[in-house]
C-alpha cells in the first residue's frame, strides 16, 4: 500500500481518514471476513462477527430483490457488505466505492478472484462528489461512513441526484447528539474527543429530528428513522476492551493506534450512556 506524502501539506479530511484507515490495512482485511462497522449486538454471547452480520441482515431485511438496476454501496471497505448486498437484492450490477486505496485493492481482487468484477466493481471515489449521471441507482447504501463524510449534507444532496425517482437510501449511521454533546463541560470535551479521533465532522453532529428535516429538504420521505444505539454501542465497547481485542488491535494497528482504538470504543459506550450518541437505522426514497 502506498500512502500519499503529507510532509509538505496539511492534510485534508478524506486525507486523514484514508491514512487512519491504512494502517494495517493488509491484515485487518483477512480478519473477521473483513467486517469493519460497529455491528448489532443482541446477546451477550455474540462475537464481532456475528453481530456485524446481524446490522446488515437488520439493514437489508424488508428490502425484496430487484432483479434489475444498479446499486451504489458508499464507504463500502473492503468489500464485504457489497457482495452481501448483492447476493440479497440481486441487481444487474454493483457499485462500491471508498475513499481509502487499501480497501478498494482488496475488494479488486476478491471481485477478480471470485470472477464477478463486472457484476461488482470498485473504486477509490469520495463519496460527497459521486461522479456518476443522474438517475443511475436504484439503491444508495452506506453502513457508517456517512458520518465521516465532509459533508454528510453533501453526501445526501449527491445520493439524491443519482438515485432513480422512487430509489432507496438505506443508511446505517452514527448519530452525536448536537445539543447534548454541547450540554457540560465532560460532555463538549467527549465529542471533541470523538470528532477529533473518529473523523467527524462537527457539521455532522444532529439529532434525529435535524436529520430528517435535512432529509426530507433535500426530497426524501423518510419511510424509517430508528434509533438502535443500545444494540451497537455496548457490545461494540465491551467486545473491543478484552484482553484478547487489545492485544489483536495493537498487532494489527501497531500499539499508539491499537490503544487509540480501544479507548475511542470504551468512550463510545461512555457517550451512549451520557445520551449524547445514537445510531441511526434509516429508509428514505426519492419522491
Amino acid at each position: 500500500v502506498t500512502l500519499t506524502d503529507y510532509s509538505n501539506t496539511t492534510p485534508t479530511h478524506e486525507e486523514k481518514v484514508e491514512k487512519f484507515f491504512s494502517h494495517g490495512a493488509e491484515t485487518r482485511a483477512i480478519q473477521e471476513d473483513g467486517f469493519l462497522s460497529f455491528g448489532y449486538w443482541t446477546t451477550r454471547g455474540q462475537n464481532y462477527h456475528q453481530a456485524a452480520e446481524s446490522l446488515l441482515e437488520l439493514l437489508l431485511s424488508n428490502e425484496p430483490p430487484l432483479d434489475r438496476g444498479a446499486v451504489l454501496d458508499v464507504a463500502c471497505g473492503y468489500g464485504t457488505e457489497t457482495f452481501r448486498i448483492y447476493d440479497k437484492l440481486k441487481p444487474d450490477k454493483i457499485v462500491g466505492i471508498d475513499i481509502t486505496s487499501a480497501h478498494i485493492k482488496y475488494a479488486k481482487k476478491m471481485a477478480a478472484e471470485q470472477d464477478v468484477a463486472e457484476k461488482i466493481s470498485f473504486k477509490k471515489q469520495d463519496a460527497c462528489i459521486l461522479p456518476f449521471k443522474p438517475e443511475s441507482f436504484k439503491y444508495v447504501i452506506g453502513v457508517e461512513g456517512p458520518s465521516q463524510f465532509n459533508t454528510r449534507e453533501k453526501f445526501l444532496k449527491r445520493a439524491y441526484d443519482v438515485l432513480e425517482p422512487d430509489g432507496v437510501l438505506l443508511l446505517a449511521d452514527v448519530i452525536i447528539h448536537k445539543t447534548t454533546a454541547r450540554k457540560s463541560w465532560l460532555n463538549r470535551r467527549i465529542g471533541q474527543i470523538l470528532s477529533k479521533q473518529w473523523y467527524i465532522p462537527e457539521p455532522n453532529w444532529m439529532n434525529f429530528e435535524r436529520y430528517r428535516k435535512m432529509l426530507v429538504g433535500i426530497g426524501f420521505k423518510v419511510d424509517l428513522m430508528k434509533g438502535i444505539g443500545a444494540n451497537v454501542y455496548s457490545g461494540f465497547a465491551r467486545f473491543n476492551t478484552k484482553w484478547s481485542s487489545i492485544k489483536n488491535a495493537i498487532a494489527v494497528r501497531g500499539f499508539g493506534i491499537g490503544i487509540g482504538l480501544t479507548f475511542i470504543s470504551w468512550l463510545l459506550g461512555i457517550a451512549f450512556k451520557r445520551g449524547m450518541l445514537d445510531y441511526a437505522y434509516i429508509r428514505a426514497v426519492k419522491k
